[in-house]
Order: structure tokens, then C-alpha cells, then sequence
């Protein structure tokens, strides 16, 4: 098994990391907005949308 080196990774931007932390930020936000309602539902809420970034992370990674 080989491991990656640093040298190997492609070179995240700073734009690339505020766009990460701003998505991250809107997903606390509406999971928030939910719990005011149920808690339950604002888990579930953030776990949907987790996965939904995810996806159009690797997604736009792969054009």
C-alpha cells in the first residue's frame, strides 16, 4: 500500500477553502433554523446536505 506524498496532492486555493467554510456555514444555518422546529429534522437536514456538498464537491473535481 502506498501512501501519498505532499508533492502528490493537488494544491487546494484559498478561494477553494472559503468556498468550503461558506458552504459548511449555510449548512449550520438551516440546520439551525430546523431545530427550531425539531431537532431531529435539523440532524437529518445537515446530514442531507452534507452529502449533497460532498457530492458536487467530487463532482466539480472530476471536470
Amino acid at each position: 500500500m502506498q501512501t501519498k506524498r505532499s508533492s502528490d496532492l493537488p494544491s487546494v486555493g484559498l478561494t477553494s477553502i472559503l468556498d468550503l467554510l461558506g458552504s459548511l456555514l449555510v449548512i449550520i444555518a438551516i440546520a439551525l433554523a430546523v431545530a427550531v422546529f425539531t431537532v431531529p429534522g435539523a440532524i437529518g437536514a445537515a446530514g442531507v446536505l452534507l452529502l449533497l456538498l460532498s457530492w458536487l464537491v467530487d463532482r466539480r473535481s472530476r471536470k
